[in-house]
């Protein structure tokens, strides 16, 4: 498991094959196809997440797609698109946008072969 520091700020694109905890800031694209992302209570993320799961504690503003269940925890603040086969939000969560769980297979498959496209060569 990889965990990002809260003074840490990414800019551009986070691949991991390990969970990856974010308590820092990330611009940009988070894709982890085969494993879980969680955005800590001070973490904050501003791009798409895609995941295998998804947790928020904190802070995103963008597209959310996980491929089997996004959870929203009462500190988190979401503002965007989330598409998951399950959706989980808890007393107290902010979440302003749309929600699609009817094609989460679909959306699922879209980001795969986004992330296959974006990886740099020999990946």
């Amino acid at each position: 498991m990889t965990s990002i520091g809260p003074s840490v700020i990414i800019k551009g694109e986070l691949h991991a094959s390990e969970h990856v905890i974010i308590n820092g800031r990330m611009e940009g694209t988070v894709d982890l196809p085969e494993h879980g992302v969680a955005i800590g209570v001070k973490g904050c993320v501003d791009g798409r997440v895609f995941a295998k799961s998804v947790t928020i504690l904190g802070t995103v503003k963008g597209t959310v797609t996980a491929e089997e269940r996004t959870e929203l925890r009462h500190t988190s603040h979401v503002e965007g698109r989330l598409v998951a086969a399950r959706i989980v939000m808890d007393d107290g969560a902010f979440f302003r946008g749309p929600i699609d769980t009817s094609r989460a297979d679909i959306a699922t498959r879209v980001a795969r072969y986004r992330t296959r496209r974006e990886e740099p060569p020999g990946a």
